[in-house]
């Protein structure tokens, strides 16, 4: 009798094995944004092994989806799964919950060599046809002269380069580090004939790992994933190297 009862508790058992074992795993929805988060390497990236590490310390595992940032932003909001590289707005914080600031990220401007700029103050570029990317912002004080300039919007950086190489806009604002991974990589040809500048009305831009409101464990595991941060960032041993 007692033989008979074990082995029913080994059957029930290994049906809710599996169950148990899936609320170890995070799911990660996220696009390429190399080299912060890039999905040929196998680290996933810089700022990926950062997340994965700080999830890591909390007994989680993670497991990477990756898509359009688009489709990533529906994701988030209809679905159990975090995305981090995330600015925070007042639309998003009605959605979603926001993490502590993981690091922050300055734009730069990328140029072709032969387009002849006068960049020193914000009211100069109105003159530029200026490259931005959807969903993105690059400070308080940029954003709120938005109005006052000729923008043309991508989906990506990388269409966002290939607008600038084609001669459709005189200026991109992007992170410098991605602009020479994606020239680098996609543009090999035309590195020598772009330059990048920084400028300093464009502020450092604190990014986010996020969840939605409606994921019911987000903030519980948001509360984690902050204090395994605030661990990392007490040590120094926060580093995008």
């Amino acid at each position: 009798m007692f033989r008979y009862l074990f082995v029913i508790f080994l059957i029930l058992f290994s049906f809710l094995l599996p169950k148990v074992v899936a609320k170890t795993e995070i799911t990660l929805s996220v696009d390429n944004y190399p080299p912060y988060i890039d999905g040929r390497q196998s680290n996933k990236g810089k700022l990926a092994k950062i997340v994965t590490d700080i999830f890591k310390l909390q007994g989680y595992n993670v497991k990477y989806k990756f898509m359009s940032w688009p489709e990533t932003e529906i994701a988030i909001t209809d679905g159990n799964s975090f995305s981090f590289m995330w600015y925070k707005s007042e639309k998003r914080t009605k959605n979603w919950i926001f993490s502590d600031p993981i690091t922050s990220l300055k734009a730069s401007f990328l140029s072709r060599k032969t387009t002849k700029l006068k960049l020193e103050r914000l009211d100069q570029l109105r003159r530029y046809a200026i490259g931005i990317t959807e969903g993105y912002s690059y400070g308080d004080h940029f954003d709120a002269y938005k109005p006052q300039l000729k923008l043309v919007q991508s989906i990506s950086d990388y269409e966002g380069i290939k607008k600038l190489l084609a001669g459709e806009t005189d200026l991109l604002l992007i992170e410098p580090f991605v602009a020479e991974s994606l020239l680098k990589d996609w543009f090999s040809d035309e590195v020598k004939d772009t330059k990048l500048s920084n400028v300093n009305y464009l502020s450092n831009q604190p990014i986010y790992l996020v969840c939605s409101l409606q994921y019911a464990s987000c903030a519980h595991l948001m509360q984690k994933f902050n204090f395994a941060l605030r661990k990392l960032k007490a040590k120094n041993a926060l580093n995008l190297e």
